[in-house]
């Protein structure tokens, strides 16, 4: 089976850092096999250099624990490729919002803190339509976020509308509020299974045409 790398483009900005795009890799293909939009970057790193301040680079990065789920998912979407070792092509991992921090309620109040400071902007952290387009699926998975401030909604509401502007099929596992959905690598190891087969069956139902 074709082993999968990650790869992201990593900025800073002040003190902090943005991963503002990142993807996930089968063999040489670029075409898309699939996207997800979940809360905000984790522990992903660069396996060389930093970005200097100010400044964006972009390279190969470790596989976290989220994405060692995402790998999971994707190949059991497309089951009979991967067991070929035949997969090709990218996953693409979008976020609400780009800053980085592996504790998702810490993510929330500072990206808060530094949209009233002005220090970034909603808009920073919209991916529009026009590339969203080229997905076959995306899974929206941005966690059962407990409290939702104003900014945050606007921010959710802004994506789905460059998601519905896009025409790309969407599924998730919905939280009991309804209003968001369940990150696909929860914390708890033993409910990991159990949400990637919710996931894998999901797919199925939204996105029925893929030739698994």
């Amino acid at each position: 089976m074709n082993q999968p790398s990650a790869f992201a483009t990593f900025k800073t900005k002040g003190e902090y850092v943005y991963r503002t795009s990142a993807y996930i890799q089968w063999g040489t293909s670029s075409e898309s096999l699939g996207s997800c939009l979940l809360l905000n970057p984790g522990s992903s790193t660069l396996f060389r250099e930093r970005p200097a301040p100010q400044h964006a680079i972009m390279g190969q990065t470790t596989i976290d624990p989220t994405m060692h789920q995402l790998i999971k998912m994707t190949e059991a979407i497309y089951s009979s490729k991967a067991e070929q070792g035949k997969l090709e092509g990218r996953l693409h991992i979008y976020n609400l919002f780009s800053l980085q921090n592996p504790q998702a309620k810490d993510a929330i109040s500072l990206f808060e803190a530094l949209l009233l400071a002005g220090q970034t902007a909603l808009d920073e952290h919209i991916t529009r339509s026009h590339e969203l387009v080229k997905h076959p699926w995306m899974l929206l998975g941005w966690g059962c976020v407990a409290k939702s401030s104003r900014l945050l909604t606007s921010l959710k509401e802004m994506w789905l509308r460059e998601i519905a502007a896009a025409g790309v099929p969407v599924f998730g596992k919905p939280c009991a509020s309804g209003r968001n959905y369940y990150h696909p690598c929860p914390q708890l190891h033993a409910m990991r299974e159990l949400i990637l087969r919710d996931l894998v069956a999901l797919h199925d139902l939204a996105v029925p045409s893929i030739r698994r």
